[in-house]
């Protein structure tokens, strides 16, 4: 046998490898489980509750965030030795850097996210639409006996019953309504994805579009409107190419963002015509430009992200605990936070340089995604990173919703198996 034939075959040995690595189980046991159980303890937190250090809550979330994907240990560093390169980088310059500044905290966090991230794009990442589906139906369901029974959930299952203070018309069957929010949206792209999950579900796909639609989350409300144009665009279009599938959905991806920091004068212009005052101004009008700016926050965040990377030292981040005190105390924030709404600048201003890395692993997965000609993960990209810089409190390793919204990223379609 000659050398030409026997690297052919080597080849070939390794490309079946790999297909059998994705046409493997459809079902991640260890994945969805994680995923109901962090879903199920998060039902029991209040809209303005959250886990307190050292609860039993606390340790229901954290614990099997940390332990299941040790399941999948070889699949993991096999990972980050080849295709999630970048997060193994971006771990060792910042987490070293940390880690000898004797900020431990920050190293064990950024230990936590690269192994979630890890984990969810190794090939072995992947969830039943069926287990899915099913698990949304179980929430739901235990969000409407927890309604109907007690008075933990402010809020109401249908428009018009919910406690005023909390907002008369939005309803939710989570007591926190961001997650009612976030997880109708998962649903609604994973069975939007082909004709034949919407087709095989359609009773589950109506009761999430109702509770996306009168949750009134608008930062999901905002996500599924990018999603829903891009695709409806790609699948509409087949001659868009997949190096434009990949600029269109990297442009839209970052200009967004940057179109809402430079929104409060166009939002003020425009703020009496009623979709944009629901899905921007939550459904307030007579607002002046301050208001707007009070009311979108994620400027003034974005902008003190900025200001904490560029006054750090040597420009690596400011940790762990060292950074949220310098959000809380630099120039009075619009409203309380913990600085955490968004990832990608959070992770600037608390590692540094390396924390440019995390973004560009996302971008290089959009890549990925675009060259297999998968549109509907290149759709999905804007949308995810929307709700990353808008929302990143959700984007935690030890939260289900990390899991279902990167997953769209990190695996595309290969990580939502049907039948």
């Amino acid at each position: 046998m000659s050398i030409t034939e026997s690297s052919l075959i080597s080849q070939q040995a390794v490309a079946a490898a790999e297909i059998a690595a994705n046409q493997g189980s459809q079902r991640h046991t260890a994945m969805i489980g994680f995923v109901a159980l962090s879903l199920l303890v998060t039902m029991s937190l209040g809209q303005l509750d959250s886990f307190q250090h050292g609860s039993l809550q606390y340790w229901l979330v954290v614990a099997p965030a940390v332990l299941l994907p040790l399941l999948d240990l070889r699949a993991i560093v096999a990972t980050l030795l080849g295709r999630a390169s970048l997060l193994l980088w971006f771990l060792l310059l910042a987490g070293g850097w940390h880690f000898f500044m004797g900020d431990a905290r920050a190293t064990a966090q950024l230990c936590a996210l690269v192994l979630g991230m890890a984990w969810i794009s190794s090939p072995r990442a992947r969830i039943s639409v069926h287990d899915l589906t099913r698990l949304y139906l179980v929430l739901v369901s235990v969000g409407l006996l927890v309604s109907l029974f007690t008075e933990f959930n402010r809020y109401g299952i249908v428009p018009g019953f919910s406690d005023p203070g909390y907002g008369l018309w939005r309803i939710s069957f989570f007591p926190n309504i961001a997650y009612t929010g976030a997880l109708s949206l998962v649903m609604v792209l994973v069975l939007t994805r082909t004709k034949a999950g919407f087709r095989q579900h359609p009773i589950v796909f109506a009761i999430a579009s109702y509770f996306l639609a009168f949750s009134l989350v608008r930062g999901a409300l905002v996500a599924l409107l990018i999603y829903a144009a891009l695709y409806r665009y790609f699948c509409r279009d087949q001659e868009v190419r997949p190096n434009q599938v990949f600029w269109i959905a990297l442009i839209v991806a970052f200009g967004v963002p940057l179109a809402v920091f430079w929104s409060a004068d166009l939002l003020g212009a425009l703020q009496d015509n009623r979709v944009v005052s629901i899905l921007f101004l939550r459904g307030k009008t007579n607002l002046s430009i301050d208001d707007i700016l009070f009311q979108l926050y994620r400027p003034w965040l974005w902008a003190t992200h900025l200001q904490l990377f560029l006054s750090s030292p040597a420009w690596m981040g400011w940790g762990s605990a060292e950074f949220y005190q310098s959000v809380l105390e630099a120039m009075g924030p619009p409203q309380t936070t913990t600085g955490s709404e968004s990832l990608p600048t959070r992770l600037l201003a608390s590692y540094g340089i390396p924390g440019v890395l995390f973004t560009l692993y996302l971008v290089r997965l959009l890549r990925a995604s675009a060259r297999k000609d998968d549109r509907w993960a290149c759709a999905c990209f804007p949308a995810v990173f929307f709700l990353m810089v808008n929302w990143g409190g959700i984007f935690h390793s030890t939260d289900g919703m990390f899991v279902l919204l990167l997953l769209m990223v990190t695996r595309g379609s290969a990580g939502f198996a049907g039948k």
